[in-house]
């Protein structure tokens, strides 16, 4: 029988730019939070979400729904 280990994230973007200012002027950050503990951390690039996620998570072997591994 496997163990089920859930890990939940949320992810928010927030888009900050000036009234005036055209779509390339303007910039993104995010916040990523781990629901089960709370930590959360901000990041501007999507692999520091995804760094602080594979504390959480071990990305490199992630197996897609309904196959298994040899």
């Amino acid at each position: 029988m496997r163990e089920t280990t859930i890990a939940s994230f949320v992810l928010r973007f927030i888009q900050e730019a000036p009234a005036d200012a055209a779509p390339p002027a303007r910039s993104w950050r995010g916040i990523v939070r781990h629901v089960q503990t709370g930590e959360e951390t901000p990041f501007t690039r999507i692999e520091d979400a995804l760094a602080f996620i594979g504390r959480y998570v071990n990305l490199g072997t992630v197996e897609h729904a309904g196959q298994e591994e040899d």
